[in-house]
C-alpha cells in the first residue's frame, strides 16, 4: 500500500499539466511566390500543378487553395490518426517532384505545419519610457532572455520595428567622384553585411537592398569603400549619411489598465515546448521576470502587465478538482456516519484518494496529461468509485455484527462481494471503453476521458478489495459485538427508516392503479425529454462555454488597408472597452490575428484584443460578450468578432457553403446575392 501510494504521488508530480489536449492535426500548407503573376496565372502556372501530386498523397482527406496576385497558398490536411512528420514529409517529397514543371523565375515553394496546440502559455505586455530604437532594443532582449527558459519554444514579440540601417546618399557627391547609385548599392551587397533590411535614399526616392554577412555596426557600413580615385579609396561616408533607424510599423501595440487610456507597449507571446508541463514552464518565467523587474534590471523601470497566464489557469483549474474531490470526501464522511459508523465512514472516504493516487500511476505510464478534459473525467469518477469502497465497508460492518470475528468477516465480505463488484465495475468500464475508437480530431481530443475513468474504476476494484478490507481491520479494534450509545442509535434509526420504507412499499405494490399511473407518467416524462433537443429547449453545443476570465476580439479591415489605418478603427474599439466597468485590462496588437483563436492572420488589415475581465463581475463572460457585440454593431469600417476560450478540439466555423464554377465574376455575383440572403 506505502508503495502504490508513493507511485501515485510520484506520477502525480512527474505527469504534464497543460489546459488542454494537445492535439496535432496533420496539415501542411505549401506556399509559393511568383512577383509579378495575375492570380489566374498563379492558378493555371503553379497551383494545379501542385495540386495534382498533392492530391494522390496516402492519408490526405482534405486539398483546398487560394490563389493570388503572385502567390499560391494550398492547404492539404491529412486524416487525424495519420503521422504528423510522415506526412509534411510526404507533402515536401510531392513539392519536389513538381519544381522541374514550375516557372523557373519562381521562387521555391515553401513548407509549414500547422500546429492548432501551439497556442502562447504567457502573454506579457511591457511599457517603457523608450523611443522606438529603444522599444526594439528591448524586446530583441527580452527575446533572448525568455528563450533561455526552460520548455519554452518560441518568443514572439509584436509592437516593435525591425532594425533598419538608412543609408542617405548625397547626389552632388556622387557627381563630384563620378559614381552612381548601382556602384553604392554594389559596395554594400558584397562587403558581407549582416544587417536585415535597409534603403538608400538620393533625390526622394529610396531603393531597397537587402544586407547579408558578417558586418553588423554602423562604422563598419561607414568605411566601406566604393571605389578609388587617384590611389585613394572612396568610403560610403564621403558619399552618403549612415544612421540606425528603425523600419515603418507592421504591428502596433498598446495595453490599457482599469479603463485608463492605452499606452504605447510591446508584446511578448511565449510559447512552451511540446509535451513539457505548463506549470513547470509558467514557474520558469515567473523567476525569469522578477529577476528582469529587480533592482537594476532591464525592466526594473517599465510597467508589466501579465495578459494572460496559462500556468495560473492549470492551477486554478488543479485547485477546483482538490475542493471538489475533498467535498465528496466529506459528504461521503457525513452519509456513513449517520448510517454505519465513524470507523466505517472513515475506511470509505479513504477509498476515494486511494484510487485517485493508483489511478495516477496509469495515466502516467500510457503518455497522459492532466488537462481540463482529463480533470472533468475524474470529477465524474468520484461518485462512481466511491460505490465500490462504501459496498466493502458495509458488508463487513454488517458481517461483524454477526459473527463477531472481524478477520472472518472481511473474508465472508470479499467472497461474496467480489465477483459482483468486477462484473459490475466492467459493465462500467464497458460503457467507457468505446470513446476509444472515436475516430478523427474529437476522438484524440476526447481520448483522456475512457484512459482516466477505466483507471480510476480498475483501481477503485484494487482498493475495495485490497485497501478497504485491511483498512477495516485496522480501524476494529477490541471488542466489535460492543456497542456505543451513538452506535445503538445509528441502528434503532436504520431499522425505523427500514420499516417506514417497506410500509410504503407494499402499501403502493397493493394498488394496480396507482402502479399504471406511475408507469404512464414514467412513459410520458421519457418521450418529453426526447422533444426537448428537438424543440431547441435544450440547446445542443459540441463542448460547452463556461464563464471564464478572457474575451478575444478580433478585427478584419479590407483587403490592402495598411496598418495605420487599421489602428484607427481598433482604437474606436478600444473607445467602446473604456466605458465598460468590468474590465480589468485589455491588451490591443495591429498588424496581426489573436493565436488564441487558431488565427494565423498577419498583416496591415488584421488587429486583435486581448480583455481580462474582473473577477467579481456580475456578469458571466458570454453575457459581456453578447453585450459587446451588440455594442461593436455600430463600427462600420471594419469587421468586429468576439470568441471566447475554446473548451473543444479545433474546428472551424459552425456552416461552411462553398460555391463551385469557373467564372470568377460570376462567383463573385453568387457570393453577394447569398451574403444578402444570409
Amino acid at each position: 500500500m506505502a508503495s502504490l501510494i508513493l507511485a501515485g504521488f510520484y506520477s502525480v508530480y512527474l505527469i504534464p499539466k497543460e489546459s488542454s489536449p494537445e492535439v496535432i492535426v496533420p496539415i501542411g500548407i505549401v506556399t509559393t511566390v511568383y512577383p509579378g503573376a495575375s492570380a489566374s496565372d498563379m492558378e493555371e502556372l503553379i497551383t494545379n500543378k501542385l495540386e495534382n501530386n498533392l492530391e494522390s498523397l496516402d492519408g490526405v482527406k482534405d486539398v483546398s487553395s487560394v490563389s493570388r496576385d503572385g502567390v499560391s497558398s494550398i492547404t492539404v490536411e491529412f486524416n487525424a490518426n495519420a503521422n504528423v512528420d510522415k506526412s509534411i514529409q510526404k507533402v515536401k517529397d510531392a513539392v519536389d517532384l513538381t519544381k522541374p514543371e514550375l516557372p523557373t523565375d519562381a521562387n521555391d515553394p515553401i513548407v509549414n505545419e500547422v500546429n492548432f496546440a501551439n497556442q502562447p502559455i504567457h502573454v506579457l505586455s511591457i511599457s517603457a519610457d523608450l523611443d522606438d530604437v529603444g522599444f526594439t532594443e528591448l524586446g530583441e532582449t527580452l527575446q533572448d532572455e525568455f528563450k533561455d527558459v526552460a520548455g519554452v519554444s518560441q518568443v514572439d514579440v509584436s509592437g516593435t520595428r525591425d532594425r533598419q540601417v538608412q543609408v542617405e546618399v548625397d547626389s552632388a557627391s556622387l557627381a563630384t567622384y563620378k559614381l552612381s547609385i548601382n556602384d553604392v548599392m554594389g559596395a554594400l551587397a558584397s562587403a558581407n553585411l549582416s544587417l536585415p533590411i535597409g534603403t538608400i535614399r538620393t533625390d526622394g526616392v529610396e531603393y531597397a537592398i537587402r544586407f547579408e554577412g558578417k558586418i553588423d555596426s554602423i562604422s563598419q557600413i561607414k568605411d566601406i569603400p566604393v571605389t578609388s580615385q587617384n590611389g585613394f579609396p572612396v568610403f560610403i561616408e564621403d558619399i552618403a549619411t549612415v544612421t540606425d533607424g528603425v523600419a515603418k510599423e507592421s504591428t502596433l501595440s498598446r495595453v490599457s489598465v482599469n479603463g485608463t487610456p492605452s499606452e504605447k507597449a510591446l508584446t511578448l507571446s511565449i510559447y512552451k515546448k511540446s509535451g513539457f508541463d505548463v506549470t513547470a514552464m509558467s514557474a520558469g518565467v515567473h523567476t525569469k521576470l522578477d529577476s528582469l523587474q529587480a533592482q537594476n534590471g532591464l525592466l526594473s523601470d517599465s510597467q508589466v502587465l501579465y495578459v494572460y497566464d496559462g500556468g495560473e489557469q492549470v492551477k486554478k483549474d488543479l485547485s477546483e478538482l482538490i475542493t471538489a474531490g475533498t467535498e465528496t470526501v466529506i459528504l461521503v464522511l457525513i452519509c456513513l456516519l449517520l448510517t454505519l459508523g465513524w470507523r466505517e465512514s472513515l475506511v470509505a472516504a479513504l477509498s476515494i484518494p486511494l484510487s485517485f493516487v493508483i489511478a495516477f500511476i496509469g495515466l502516467y505510464l500510457s503518455g497522459n496529461t492532466i488537462n481540463f478534459i482529463s480533470l472533468f473525467a475524474l470529477i465524474l469518477a468520484v461518485g462512481i468509485l466511491v460505490d465500490s469502497g462504501i459496498v466493502v465497508t458495509e458488508a463487513i460492518h454488517t458481517r461483524i455484527r454477526k459473527t463477531g470475528d472481524p478477520e472472518e468477516a472481511a473474508r465472508l465480505a470479499i467472497k461474496e462481494y467480489a465477483w459482483p463488484l468486477i462484473a459490475g465495475t466492467m459493465t462500467t468500464i464497458a460503457v467507457f471503453a468505446p470513446l476509444f475508437f472515436l475516430s478523427g480530431v474529437t476522438g484524440k481530443f476526447i481520448a483522456s476521458i475512457p484512459f482516466t475513468i477505466i483507471f480510476v474504476l480498475l483501481a477503485s476494484i484494487f482498493v475495495a478489495l485490497g485497501f478497504v478490507p485491511l483498512l477495516a481491520l485496522l480501524f476494529t479494534k477490541g471488542d466489535s459485538t460492543k456497542e456505543s450509545k451513538f452506535e445503538k442509535l445509528q441502528e434503532e434509526y436504520n431499522h425505523k427508516a427500514q420499516e417506514w420504507y417497506k410500509n410504503k412499499l407494499i402499501v403502493f405494490l397493493g394498488k394496480p392503479k396507482e402502479q399504471r399511473i406511475f408507469l404512464w407518467v414514467l412513459f410520458g416524462a421519457f418521450l418529453l425529454s426526447l422533444t426537448l433537443p428537438i424543440s431547441g429547449l435544450l440547446k445542443v453545443v459540441f463542448f460547452p462555454g463556461e464563464d471564464v476570465d478572457y474575451i478575444y476580439i478580433s478585427l478584419e479591415t479590407k483587403q490592402g488597408t495598411p496598418v495605420g489605418q487599421t489602428d484607427l478603427a481598433l482604437r474606436a474599439v478600444e473607445e467602446v472597452l473604456y466605458e465598460q466597468d468590468y474590465i480589468e485590462s485589455f491588451a490591443s496588437t495591429a498588424g496581426s490575428g489573436s493565436s488564441f483563436t487558431g488565427s494565423s492572420d498577419a498583416g496591415g488589415r488584421y488587429a486583435n484584443i486581448t480583455v481580462e475581465l474582473k473577477a467579481d463581475r456580475e456578469k458571466s463572460s458570454q453575457e459581456l460578450s453578447t453585450e459587446l457585440r451588440g455594442q461593436f454593431s455600430d463600427i462600420k469600417d471594419a469587421k468586429v468578432t468576439i470568441q471566447e476560450q475554446q473548451n473543444g478540439p479545433p474546428s472551424g466555423a459552425p456552416v461552411v457553403i462553398k460555391f463551385l464554377g469557373d467564372d470568377l465574376n460570376e462567383l463573385a455575383a453568387t457570393i453577394d446575392k447569398a451574403e444578402e440572403i444570409l
